[in-house]
């Protein structure tokens, strides 16, 4: 699965990612930090963990806390808040919506 389609995935259909199209043409360009400054915040850290990153998902989780009434202490923490789990090999296509 390449990156852009992880980080704007939408949900999943058997072995099928359903990708919001819309979003992937319009942010797609944007780093994982940029994301996050946007607002993007579920989209940058799926960036951060498709890349494997704990400093990207450190900046994330700053840039949450900072507009977030609950306050995470750990960037894994937002693993559950927005439902994200790390790139599957079994996810074998995609489907744009």
């Amino acid at each position: 699965m390449k990156k852009e389609d992880f980080v704007f995935a939408i949900g999943f259909d058997g072995n099928k990612a359903i990708v919001d199209k819309r979003s992937r043409s319009r942010y797609k360009k944007l780093s994982t930090r940029e994301l996050a400054d946007q607002g993007l915040f579920r989209e940058a850290y799926r960036s951060a963990v498709f890349d494997d990153s704990e400093e990207d998902g450190m900046y994330v989780l700053e840039k949450f806390n900072a507009v977030s009434h609950v306050q995470y202490s750990q960037s894994r923490d937002l693993m559950k808040v927005f439902g994200v789990q790390k790139p599957s090999a079994d996810i074998t296509g995609i489907r744009a919506v």
